[in-house]
């Protein structure tokens, strides 16, 4: 039994690794082209980083390739033996058809292990070190943020929008003052609300103080009361202006990006810092920066308070679901291998044939339906309660139930 075990085992691990190879190398092009442009044209970055992109895409495809790839194995490799009578002889030999998937099950569980530690550590870091490389090379050379038809919504207290560019200037520009909140500020800018150039040329960027230097020409600059009606307006030649570019000092709340680790951590933290109201924190910080012998207590309540502010606008109580629902998402995505191997053995044998075709495209057929019923499963996760740890393990349910049927029906199949 162990040699007819090694020689299906042998076979589905071969087909697997070419199968992963493949899917891997396509969905890697796939973001290379999709990145390539914002990577090295619109950041100037330079070609190396494409490189340490690519080591950032590989470990978060393999969530998705990996299941797709033994899939497609299981099925060409039952296919097979299937087509060839092999499985006919093994089964005369009185091997029941569950007993001829234990090699392809025990794999399964392995790859489904693997998976699992893919997406809870390897997988949420590759997806933030890949948004925190295109973020770098922007921030690097922040001149290449300033795109034509694009808002640059990354300068400090600014929003900087272009209508045009070329190599030498930039056409049509329009500054609105704005708060860190990310709210129009009416009397931002030196009390003025707007302003308004024909073009603007760019200066050199200081990457110890991060600040971009600008020269505005043919500057109309705006005063506007709160109900938005203009007061004053005055107009100039020429304007200089230094435009701060901020390096952003906490992660996008998006839990994808996080490891299982990190994500109890946060919840962990958000359940203390969500009783304190960045109001209440400001008082007391103001109340420490009056007292001179206390500068240290100054710094702190203000980085409190920061934290405190990033917390509440950032933790919505859609972004706690996710999180709270983001494990038992990645186990539930983690099975997948055990359910195609499951299902991928009677359907193999109904297939029967020996061209690969076949297999590839029942394959791709099984493993869409399954992801997109994960996806849609996902839309549970807006919802609160118990609704989320049920619905997101119902693919897994009706996939080996499914399986469970075609294994019966391939009963005396051979």
């Amino acid at each position: 039994m162990k040699t007819l075990d090694r020689y299906i085992l042998k076979q589905l691990m071969a087909v697997t690794f070419l199968g992963v190879m493949s899917l891997t190398l396509l969905m890697l092009l796939g973001q290379l082209f999709k990145e390539l442009h914002s990577l090295l044209v619109e950041s100037g970055a330079p070609p190396t980083i494409v490189i340490d992109f690519i080591l950032q895409v590989i470990p978060f495809s393999l969530t998705f390739t990996v299941p797709w790839g033994f899939l497609t194995a299981v099925l060409l490799v039952y296919g097979r033996l299937a087509a060839d009578n092999e499985l006919t002889s093994m089964r005369m030999a009185g091997l029941s058809l569950w007993r001829l998937s234990a090699p392809a099950i025990g794999l399964g569980v392995a790859l489904s292990a693997l998976c699992y530690y893919i997406n809870i550590e390897v997988a949420p870091q590759g997806k933030n070190a890949m948004t925190e490389l295109v973020l770098k090379a922007a921030m690097d050379n922040p001149k290449n943020l300033l795109n034509a038809g694009q808002g640059a919504t990354r300068l400090d207290g600014v929003y900087l929008y272009t209508e045009g560019k070329t190599p030498d200037k930039l056409l049509g520009v329009h500054l609105y003052p704005i708060e860190k909140s990310g709210k129009a500020n009416s009397m931002g800018m030196g009390g003025f609300s707007a302003a308004h150039a024909e073009s603007a040329t760019i200066g050199e960027f200081d990457l110890n103080s991060r600040i971009l230097n600008l020269t505005l020409y043919n500057v109309t600059i705006e005063q506007k009361e709160d109900g938005g009606e203009i007061i004053n307006r005055l107009t100039t030649a020429e304007l200089p202006l230094q435009v701060h570019v901020p390096i952003r000092t906490h992660r996008k709340m998006k839990s994808n990006r996080f490891t299982n680790a990190e994500i109890a951590e946060l919840l962990e933290h958000w359940e203390i810092v969500r009783h304190t109201k960045p109001e209440v924190m400001e008082k007391f910080s103001k109340l420490a920066s009056q007292k001179a012998p206390f500068p240290c207590a100054s710094n702190l309540w203000d980085a409190a308070v920061a934290e405190s502010k990033f917390y509440h606008g950032s933790m919505t109580k859609k972004n706690e679901r996710e999180f709270r629902t983001e494990g038992v998402q990645r186990a539930s995505f983690a099975c997948a291998c055990i359910v195609f191997s499951l299902i991928g053995v009677p359907l193999a044998i109904t297939a029967r044939r020996r061209d690969t075709s076949t297999g590839f495209a029942i394959g791709i057929m099984v493993a869409a339906l399954y992801f997109v019923a994960l996806v849609f499963c996902e839309t549970s996760r807006k919802s609160g309660g118990i609704t989320p740890y049920i619905v997101l393990w119902l693919p897994n349910v009706l996939g080996i139930a499914f399986a469970i049927w075609q294994h019966a029906k391939a009963k005396y199949r051979g």
